[in-house]
């Protein structure tokens, strides 16, 4: 898969930047009229029960504007780490994990906020509505992560199908298909609806601990988590564009 993280860190921070000059700037001036109403007509086309009144609109805003920073501040992160000055491999791997952790909580804000959804967890239909919603184009498939050394998948595969999930922390058996899809076998992710479900699971895996550093380099998950992290910023690129 073509490498195109530069454009997707230049797509999100263009158009959040286009976003706050042409239509939000400044603060707190979307809670009077005739500015906030331009914007709750331009939330309707995300959920119709947005509600019209000045103190939703700037909740909506400000968790939008939040979520886009913490997704913007990781997906520009383009030599992470976790450690201290002499870094090991593992310090840059648990870099890459927590880059995608970092991006999947702003991309859960601000899907929840755009989607007038605050409570609870983000569910599946939520996220899949938004992204057909933010009309994206086609998704450039992810290819399944190739281990140099066969036998540190090997051994996992030969215990169960469902060992690597498990081992993940997986319990969904939706979830369990799908690493099983692209890890077991060796499938690719075809749409930005995968991809969203397979950023979650290794979000989920990365910040409870069931993924360590050593697994993402046996398994080489770093390109594909790294990937996942650049494609939550496209889908809220998109999103933001339907705001301007």
């Amino acid at each position: 898969m073509t490498d195109t993280s530069t454009h997707n860190q230049d797509n999100l921070t263009n158009i959040s930047k286009i976003l706050w000059d042409n239509v939000l700037k400044p603060d707190n001036s979307w809670k009077y009229n005739p500015k906030c109403s331009e914007i709750h007509q331009k939330l309707l086309h995300f959920n119709p029960n947005h509600p019209d009144t000045p103190e939703h609109i700037d909740k909506v805003l400000k968790c939008v504007i939040r979520g886009v920073r913490l997704t913007e501040e990781a997906i520009n992160w383009n030599e992470p780490s976790i450690g201290g000055e002499k870094l090991t491999v593992y310090d840059k791997l648990r870099g890459v994990q927590w880059r995608l952790v970092i991006a999947y909580i702003g991309f859960e804000i601000t899907t929840k906020a755009l989607m007038n959804s605050f409570e609870g967890v983000l569910k599946s239909n939520i996220i899949m509505t938004f992204i057909k919603q933010s009309n994206l184009p086609n998704y450039n498939p992810l290819i399944s992560p190739n281990p140099k050394k066969k036998e540190n998948l090997d051994k996992w595969l030969a215990k169960d199908e469902d060992a690597i999930a498990e081992f993940l922390g997986v319990i969904s058996p939706k979830d369990k298909q799908l690493i099983k899809h692209w890890i077991v076998q060796s499938n690719s992710i075809s749409s930005w609806e995968e991809a969203v479900q397979l950023a979650r699971i290794f979000r989920n895996a990365s910040a409870h601990g069931f993924l360590s550093a050593k697994k993402v380099r046996d398994w080489q998950l770093k390109p594909g988590l790294s990937i996942l992290a650049d494609n939550l910023g496209e889908i809220m690129a998109a999103g933001l564009e339907k705001l301007i």
